[in-house]
């Protein structure tokens, strides 16, 4: 059995956390609360663009709950289609990188992004 947490009862966790009823989480992310009730209860995977708005109305970090969701953002999904054979490489060579290599790379890449 594995321990990691579900969507469903990371959406829950957040939503009681927040103090917010199912129906106000409804109407926060337009749609209903019997949509947001199936989701708390594994009955719905929701759409990637409406994790990335239940993300926002619960102050949560979206791409936990999309990797929860076992969904990809979809700006994600366009810089892979926009960089096909890019992307795969970069990965694949930057596989075994450790935690800290990773953030020292996020940040490289973060002021190389900004000297544009």
């Amino acid at each position: 059995m594995t321990d990691k947490l579900t969507l469903a009862e990371r959406v829950k966790e957040l939503r009681t956390a927040k103090n917010m009823g199912i129906r106000e989480l409804g109407r926060a992310v337009d749609v209903t609360g019997m949509h947001i009730s199936n989701i708390e209860k594994s009955k719905s995977t929701p759409s990637p663009e409406l994790v990335q708005k239940i993300a926002k109305a619960l102050d949560a970090n979206v791409d936990e709950l999309l990797y929860l969701a076992d969904q990809v953002d979809p700006e994600v999904v366009d810089v892979i289609h926009n960089n096909p054979y890019a992307i795969p490489t970069f990965l694949r060579s930057a596989k075994n990188l450790t935690p800290e290599q990773w953030d020292k790379l996020q940040k490289q890449v973060e002021k190389m992004s900004k000297e544009k």
